[in-house]
């Protein structure tokens, strides 16, 4: 419960000292716990040590390790001795109120599953004129708390809390606050490569004031955390982001009116719920890890959106909520064992009566304790002692037990490198790294010698492994070549006339594919087809109608729709084949001394494709000739073009251009003289000549 006192009865930096050597004391009476499986890749070995059962302990001899058998690693390694941006320099620990995260801000990526983890922490600040004017005010805390992971998508957390804070414009001047208790549980999901989320609950008990035995609160929030190093090994980055609300009925435990806002503050009453905003950002680095956070509390609900200051006057809600920014350091030297030192800065200087005030500065001073309680349970672990020796003069090789890939992603088919493809070690707990801009290389982290398989997925490609023999001590060279995906198109067929369903045979010819597909309108089957990307030309038959033609390009994944209306055959056909020519008994007609169809001939030309289609003619030459009325070379100019714009109604029609050609050859060929007008009449014809069946 929350206890007042007559006066301070020990310096305020000794309870922050005591809290701290608590934590510690904490760690070294429980050893150095080994776990039965790692949650972290091992380190790479160092040169210049030598390693005796695969232990982690390093070469100073003489050298005592902890191992359960040959193949152990430690869950929270020491980082003493690592590379710059080596994968095993991140260490999940614990929160101040218990949990993996930074300081204040939790994380999303929980670790491995079964490590459990011990922490303590302790506050100190003192600052005059807060939180009012002529107020000097000191604060001492220590928070205890112990965080599990029983399962890789689940963290729950438990945490007490003890409090004291002397003002000298309070009554009485010491306040204590005792047994403030918060229950945590959070489960999260890794999404993608390096991205982790999920959400947050926890359920706080506060004790209480006077008769008021105990107050409640609950925050649920959501939670995620971004590994730069998925980008590329060399960014040793780690984002968190937190947002939620908090709500609790700390403000029922004493009336508004009974307590000023110094007394507000030491027994930490809160009259409003808040959103809650955390932002973190880490950096794994050898021996310690600096971070830095970013925390906004915005009270809801304020009438009026303003707030009562100490000295009466309405203060804007956005100028009283409590935003933070904390630096700290977290030393990850020891194996299993973190320290964490950290100052909060407060930015916000405006007071609000039923708002926690901002300190202007607080120190906090930590240790947590990292330990799998399953490998304790068995009794496997053992401790191995390791003396070396060197004579005088003489060095013994370090002998490498792990390699690293170096290679490159390209398109295989164009050979073209591909940057931004994640590379996963398969069955490994290290994360991918990414493919570099411009020239697609990637270097995977330290990874143990023997057989290592590579995945690769990439949007728009095939899926790919690779298996390898790593070499320890060396650096293997690899290329991963990923196949276009090809996603066939998906096209919705129609064949109708006069807005009626017509029976018809579609060959799709000259494509990837060639496919056939009987067309009813019973068959709901035959209504769709799915083909790979290419041009086809499509031919349509019916028997009583006229067939048809059409070049279609298909794209990969894309919808078409391809609709078909065709007209019933003539009763009197105009076209017919002779040899190696497609006899007309009706002449094409035109505009006089022009090369503009005229609509007359429309029904002719169709049965001409149609014949063309039947008979499977993959070549036609077709020819415009005129009588020798008018200029010779007007004249050859205008067969040229009648038959140009012949040509051009049957592409429109749907043959391929490459199908046809045409020439003009004016007055030089007539069929008849060109002394009546008769003869000039069947002079002034188009020819179509076969060249290819």
């Amino acid at each position: 419960m929350r206890l007042p006192r007559a006066s301070l009865p020990s310096v305020p930096l000794r309870s922050l000292l005591l809290t701290a050597l608590l934590g510690a004391g904490a760690a070294r009476a429980g050893g150095t716990p080994t776990p039965a499986t790692p949650a972290t890749p091992p380190p790479a070995a160092p040169a210049g040590t030598q390693a005796l059962a695969s232990s982690s302990a390093r070469e100073t001899p003489p050298n005592v390790g902890f191992s359960t058998d040959e193949n152990y690693e430690a869950h929270s390694p020491a980082t003493l001795g690592n590379g710059w941006s080596d994968a095993h320099n991140l260490r999940h620990a614990s929160t101040s109120t218990g949990g993996v995260g930074l300081l204040r801000v939790s994380g999303a990526d929980l670790g491995r599953p079964g490590v459990l983890r011990f922490s303590a922490m302790g506050e100190f600040f003192s600052s005059g004129d807060f939180p009012v004017q002529g107020a000097d005010n000191t604060r001492t805390a220590g928070t205890f708390a112990i965080g599990y992971v029983p399962l890789e998508f689940l963290d729950v957390s438990l945490s007490y809390t003890a409090s004291t804070n002397t003002n000298t414009r309070s009554t009485p001047t010491l306040i204590q606050a005792l047994g403030d208790v918060t229950l945590g549980a959070r489960a999260t999901k890794q999404w993608l490569p390096g991205l982790w989320a999920g959400a947050d609950v926890r359920v706080m008990s506060f004790s209480g004031v006077g008769d008021k035995a105990v107050a409640f609160g609950f925050s649920p929030r959501a939670v995620a955390t971004f590994d730069a190093r998925a980008l590329g090994p060399r960014l040793p980055l780690r984002a968190h982001a937190n947002v939620g609300l908090m709500l609790d009925n700390t403000g029922s435990l004493v009336s508004a009116e009974r307590l000023n806002t110094s007394e507000e503050y030491a027994l930490g009453i809160n009259r409003y719920s808040r959103l809650t905003v955390g932002l973190g950002l880490e950096a794994p680095l050898p021996v310690a890890t600096p971070f830095l956070e970013y925390g906004l509390t915005s009270p809801l609900g304020v009438p009026g959106g303003q707030l009562v200051a100490p000295d009466g006057t309405l203060v804007p809600v956005g100028g009283v909520a409590p935003q933070t920014l904390g630096l700290g350091l977290r030393v990850t030297a020891v194996q299993n064992v973190t320290f964490t030192a950290a100052a909060e800065l407060g930015l916000t200087r405006q007071v609000g009566r039923g708002v926690q005030p901002v300190p202007p500065f607080n120190l906090l001073l930590g240790a947590s304790f990292n330990v799998d309680p399953s490998l304790q349970a068995t009794g496997g672990t053992r401790i191995v002692e390791r003396v070396v020796r060197e004579p005088a003069g003489t060095r013994i090789p370090a002998t490498p037990q792990t390699g690293q890939v170096s290679g490159v992603v390209v398109d295989a088919k164009t050979r073209q490198p591909i940057s931004g493809v994640f590379v996963a070690m398969v069955d490994s707990t290290l994360p991918p790294v990414a493919s570099a801009p411009g020239d697609g290389r990637f270097l995977t982290y330290a990874l143990p010698s023997g057989p290592v398989k590579l995945s690769v997925q990439k949007e728009g490609y095939l899926p790919l492994e690779k298996e390898l023999m790593l070499e320890a001590g060396e650096t293997a060279t690899v290329e991963l070549a990923l196949v276009p995906e090809v996603k066939p198109a998906l096209l919705s067929l129609a064949v109708t006339s006069k807005r009626k369903s017509v029976p018809a045979t579609l060959a799709f010819l000259g494509g990837p594919e060639t496919k056939q597909v009987a067309f009813s309108e019973s068959d709901a089957a035959s209504h769709s087809l799915r083909l790979p990307a290419g041009r086809y030309t499509v031919e349509v038959t019916a028997p009583g109608f006229l067939a048809q033609t059409r070049a279609v390009q298909v794209a990969d994944g894309t919808s078409l729709e391809l609709a078909f209306n065709l007209e019933p055959e003539p009763k009197q056909w105009q076209v017919k084949r002779e040899n190696d020519k497609l006899e007309l008994t009706q002449p094409v007609h035109f505009a006089d001394g022009k090369a503009t169809l005229l609509p007359d001939s429309y029904p002719v030309l169709s049965q001409l494709v149609d014949l063309v289609v039947r008979t499977g003619i993959k070549r036609l030459r077709i020819e415009g000739h005129t009588d020798n009325q008018g200029d010779a070379n007007a004249n050859l100019a205008l067969s040229k073009e009648r038959a140009r714009a012949v040509a051009d109604y049957l592409i429109h029609a749907g043959l391929e251009p490459s199908r046809l050609e045409t020439e003009g050859f004016g007055d030089t060929r007539p069929i008849a003289p060109n002394l009546t007008p008769k003869g000039r009449e069947l002079n002034r014809r188009m020819e179509f000549l076969i060249l290819e069946r």
